[in-house]
């Protein structure tokens, strides 16, 4: 079974549960309740039957009138007993058909008793009466407690039922999303770590070369120089591409700059742009954040326009909380250009120029850590427009 499968089942299973637990905790007491409120009702219509039973010669005309009324519009009742327990043996024997010992011991004790009697419900008590001492007991069917018994279940039943739909789908999107997501990173991890491996592995295997070329026989001290210039050369190479990388690693972890204070752009682009491009500054405005990133950031930007320009003039241009660096040089095929920020891409044009492919990925990280959009227009054999859009 595929990862999304087993997400989206555990995900929508514990979920599922949950609701059916509550559901069911609240049909529990939501049909206790309505038990014991029925049960309520009895025992005021057992009262009501037992005044208007014995209380006839008691009552003035008028007050037996509203006991009538009183128990005529309570609930309805499918049989009224009354059972003289001043004889207990015989009394026993009729209450010994709706009750059991230990409820007739209630009784006795003058409590009122609720009971199930097959699929009626009831309640019983003691009243005292100037004739002698009786049982009142009073049986009813439960419609409404059956009705809204019902009706909750299949409410609970349909309830459990959409929420499995919904839960299933909402968990398979969630889940494709985040499978996504997770194959979308592993895949660039494993790009990341073949090419760094690559780069890496090209300045090594030449000065493996060179120290080989070294060691076959005597050279002169002016050829022993030329080779270890190429081995500081490609061990150079080798110290660059690492450092990127961590300062790459840095920035993609997700910590908070130690040091963040307000940077002028201006002056900054001013040092980086003195005496090889061209740079027009509209408006000046500051920065909250690591001036020494924001200096590599722009710096990587400016030197890769340089790099593909051709020898043609590349020109910075500052506004309105806005960097524009701009080159007339190769450009860059539309089919690259989605992939140019990502970490060792280069594009299918570069040719024999030299680069590692890190300096890009690393601009865009650090100014998008410092709350800045960037975004690049390019057309191949026309030049490039980088854009640092900051917030």
């Amino acid at each position: 079974m595929k990862a999304g499968h087993k997400i989206s089942i555990i995900y929508s299973g514990i979920t599922i549960g949950l609701v059916l637990i509550a559901g069911l905790v609240f049909y529990f007491f939501s049909s206790n309740y309505i038990r014991n409120l029925y049960f309520h009702y009895m025992q005021e219509k057992a009262h009501a039957v037992a005044e208007e039973k014995f209380s006839k010669d008691e009552l003035d005309p008028v007050k037996y009138r509203n006991v009538v009324i009183r128990r005529q519009t309570s609930i309805p009742t499918s049989k009224e007993l009354f059972v003289n327990i001043e004889n207990r043996d015989l009394a026993r024997q009729v209450l010994s058909a709706y009750l059991d010992d230990v409820q007739i011991k209630q009784l006795y004790a003058n409590q009122t008793v609720n009971f199930e009697h097959g699929q009626e419900v009831g309640t019983a008590f003691v009243y005292y009466d100037n004739t002698g001492t009786f049982a009142v007991i009073v049986l009813s069917r439960n419609p409404y407690g059956t009705d809204i018994a019902r009706t909750l279940r299949w409410t609970l039943l349909l309830l459990v039922i959409l929420s499995a739909g919904v839960l299933w789908l909402i968990s398979r999107l969630y889940a494709m999303r985040m499978l996504d997501r997770i194959d979308r990173d592993y895949q660039t991890e494993k790009m990341f770590v073949n090419n760094a491996s690559h780069e890496i592995n090209n300045p090594l295997t030449a000065i493996q070369g060179e120290c080989e070329v070294g060691l076959l026989r005597d050279y002169s001290a002016r050829e022993y120089q030329d080779i270890l210039q190429r081995i500081a050369h490609e061990a150079e190479r080798v110290v660059t591409i690492m450092r990127e990388l961590l300062q790459f690693s840095h920035i993609r972890s997700g910590e908070e700059m130690k040091e963040i204070e307000p940077v002028n752009i201006a002056p900054l682009l001013q040092s980086l742009c003195e005496g090889r491009c061209k740079v027009n500054i509209q408006s000046d405005f500051t920065v909250p954040g690591d001036a020494h990133l924001l200096r590599m950031a722009f710096q990587n930007l400016i030197n890769n326009a340089l790099k593909y320009s051709g020898g043609k003039p590349v020109s910075v241009t500052a506004a309105d909380r806005l960097v524009i660096i701009r080159d007339h040089g190769i450009g860059i095929p539309q089919e690259d250009l989605p992939h140019v920020f990502e970490p060792f891409y280069r594009a299918s044009n570069t040719g024999t120029i030299i680069g590692h492919g890190v300096g890009l990925a690393l601009a865009k990280a650090i100014l998008e850590k410092h709350r800045a959009k960037v975004s690049m227009i390019s057309q191949q054999g026309e030049g490039t427009k980088v854009c640092v859009a900051f917030r």
